[in-house]
Order: C-alpha cells, then structure tokens, then sequence
C-alpha cells in the first residue's frame, strides 16, 4: 500500500513538473514551487519521491521516451530495407506526433520539451536522454545513412535544424489546440507536414 502511494506521488509530481514547466518554463519552477502544486506538504517530498528538479525533468522525458519509443520500433521495423528517405525521416517524426495525440488535450509534453531543449544547462543530457535509446539509435542511423555522410557540416547543421523544426513546431502546435483555435491542422497534419519538410531539408543536403 505505501509502494502504491509512493508510486502515485512520483506520478503526480512528475505531471506537475511537466504542465508547470510547459506553462511558466524552467526558471520558474522549484521544487518547493512544485511539490505545493503536487499537494505536497513536506517540501522535501520532490527529493524523496524523485531528486533534484534537473532529475524530475529527466525523469518526464525518459517516460514520454518510453512510449514514443514504443511506436516508433514498429515503424523502424517496417522502414528497414527501404531506399526511400522519408520513409526513415517518418520512422523518426511520427512518433511524436502520434504520442501527443494520443495525450489528448490539453497536452504539455511538447511545450515542457521546448523548455527543457533550450534551457543551456538541461540541453545536454536531455538531448542524451532523448537519443539514446536503442530505437532511437536505429531510426538516427537509418536517416543518416539515407542522406548522406554524418560527418558532412552541412548534414550536421540540416540535422541540427529538423531536430529544432520537431521540438518547436510541435511546442506551438500543442499551445494552439489547448487554445481550441478553431481551422488549425491537428496532430496527424502536422506530423505529414513534418516529414515533408525535414524530407525536403535533408534530400537538398546531399545536392
């Protein structure tokens, strides 16, 4: 019973972190701020249940990670072998988008994402956490290989900006919907409008 509960109050924190972090950023969200809106009265309940805030936050993406990772190792299975590149810059896109619809609205993973990748401390081992993993691994590698050497500067620099074209646009997105601006493309459109891009971005590196 005291495990269920434990597990219940990390769970909230951590969804707390995330909306609060969405809606106000990084610098606005201690864990004394955070553990007062999880309904926490000890203020040490964040370190107890999670650790520092820079571990809450990791711990937020390693979980969305989890599921986006979850759906893209089917895709990658069904792109490998393929000479197209879209269908590996799919493998690596759509994931994301299709986890954001599945949250519903409102969501805040991508807004809390944008904060997280632009903060100047946190960028490192978020881009670590959010990497790394074997599928993600498999889905980088299989794009690389279709657009050209990853050592190029000018692929490096192209990947660099898909990478900001997915976290950002993704982020706006996400603020749209939870407005419910009405004639927006939803999750799907997005995702296509995405690989379209990105697609396009790295094909005209190898030019």
């Amino acid at each position: 019973m005291t495990g269920g509960r434990s597990a219940a109050t990390r769970a909230r924190l951590l969804a707390t972190a995330e909306r609060l972090i969405a809606e106000h950023g990084v610098a606005q969200v201690s864990s004394r701020r955070l553990g007062q809106e999880a309904g926490q009265a000890n203020n040490s309940a964040v370190a107890y249940h999670v650790g520092t805030m820079e571990e809450v936050i990791l711990a937020v993406l390693r979980e969305h990670g989890e599921a986006m990772d979850h759906i893209r190792a089917a895709m990658v299975d069904a792109a490998e072998g393929s000479t197209r590149l879209r269908d590996h810059v799919e493998a690596l896109v759509l994931p994301t988008t299709l986890h954001l619809a599945e949250l519903g609205v409102p969501s805040y993973y991508a807004r809390f994402a944008a904060h997280v990748v632009s903060d100047p401390v946190l960028r490192a081992p978020a881009l670590s956490v959010t990497t790394s993993t074997p599928v993600m691994h498999r889905a980088l590698r299989a794009v690389a290989a279709h657009a050209g050497d990853p050592a190029d500067p000018a692929i490096l620099t192209r990947s660099a900006m898909a990478r900001h074209a997915i976290v950002h646009t993704c982020a706006e997105r996400e603020a749209e919907l939870a407005g419910d601006r009405s004639g927006i493309p939803g999750w799907a459109e997005t995702g296509e409008i995405l690989v379209d891009g990105i697609t396009a971005l790295l094909t005209t590196a190898r030019w």
